[in-house]
């Protein structure tokens, strides 16, 4: 069986957009990857030495073969479909095999040399809505006025607050009855936050940026790629995403210190990539909330962004070129 040792391993989905921008990056500098889809991990022959750190996977006739001293990088697509979201309609072995595969990819942790996109302990860390907005506030970054809270008062945004924006302190991805609910954030008039009626559950709680812009921020270690949001060439109200079809994706000019300062805020953060939301009111950029695994394909085409070509630059950096 012949075998290979790729520099990038790309731990992905089938079906993720994004990865395809990346490997084609890849292919186009003669950079030597595996993409591993998380729904073809039971297809593939795995085998795992954490002593002498050798992952071998076989499939279709071809081994592949990565140790600290072959892999240079690792772009690590979290796969959704490694995620539980309540779904109890699989059987019993279906959920034990998606738990173990989860903690298979976890365990890869092991090749701590490699330059990950991102590090998942970094990850997971950088998730977590409160660590993001107290580190973005640190980095000088202006902060929405926010509460995570089960029991919100009015009170709290003080009386120039007339609305408030509510979002989920995770992803808001429900399962019922074969179909799937996204929660968008939504906007509330401060006035009507009654405490009792949010006992059930904590949800984050800022005051919000009516007359605002949009930016969305693209970090790749040293690369800071923007772009305004507008519908009709003016702002939106609301959460963006609800109308995405509709908006335009303009390439923007971010200030260098709100560049940098995005910058640092995802190096403080552990992170060699990050997905941030900024937006602008009243002259001050606001700091919203970055995302460690953030989607962006749509922006290389509908903004002119070359966030795909940066991320392969980036995978390459410490590879060599295979001129087989």
């Amino acid at each position: 069986m012949k075998s290979v040792q790729p520099q990038v391993l790309a731990i992905a989905s089938r079906y993720d957009l994004t990865c395809d921008y990346v490997v084609a990056g890849l292919r186009r500098r003669s950079i030597l990857y595996l993409r591993l889809n998380s729904e073809d991990l039971s297809g593939s022959a795995i085998e795992l030495d954490p002593i002498q750190r050798r992952l071998v996977i076989e499939r279709s006739g071809r081994s592949y073969c990565f140790t600290p001293n072959s892999l240079r990088s690792v772009f690590f697509r979290r796969p959704v479909f490694l995620r539980d979201y309540g779904d109890n309609h699989r059987s019993p072995e279906e959920q034990f095999s998606r738990l173990q595969w989860a903690a298979f990819v976890r365990n890869l942790m092991l090749f701590n040399e490699a330059r990950w996109f991102n590090d998942p302990v970094a990850t997971y860390r950088a998730e977590h809505k409160a660590v993001q907005l107290s580190t973005a506030a640190q980095l000088g970054f202006s902060v929405p006025l926010t509460r995570i809270t089960n029991s919100p008062r009015a009170h709290s945004f003080g009386g120039a607050c007339k609305r408030v924006a509510v979002k989920g302190l995770d992803t808001v991805l429900l399962r019922a009855d074969g179909h799937e609910m996204f929660g968008f954030t939504t906007f509330e008039a401060t006035e009507k936050l009654e405490p009792d009626a949010w006992r059930a559950a904590p949800a984050t709680i800022q005051a919000a940026l009516m007359d605002k812009l949009d930016i969305r921020v693209t970090v790749i270690e040293d690369r800071v790629l923007s772009a305004s949001i507008t519908e009709n060439g003016a702002p939106l109200i609301g959460d963006w995403r609800t109308r995405k079809s509709n908006v335009q994706f303009r390439k923007f000019d971010l200030p260098r210190e709100i560049a940098d300062r995005c910058q640092m805020l995802v190096k403080s953060l552990g992170l060699r990539f990050g997905g941030i939301d900024l937006a602008l009111s009243d002259g001050e950029y606001y700091f919203l909330e970055v995302n460690p695994t953030g989607e962006w394909a749509w922006l290389v085409d509908a903004a002119g962004l070359p966030i795909d070509d940066a991320i392969a630059e980036a995978l390459s950096r410490e590879a060599t070129v295979d001129v087989g």
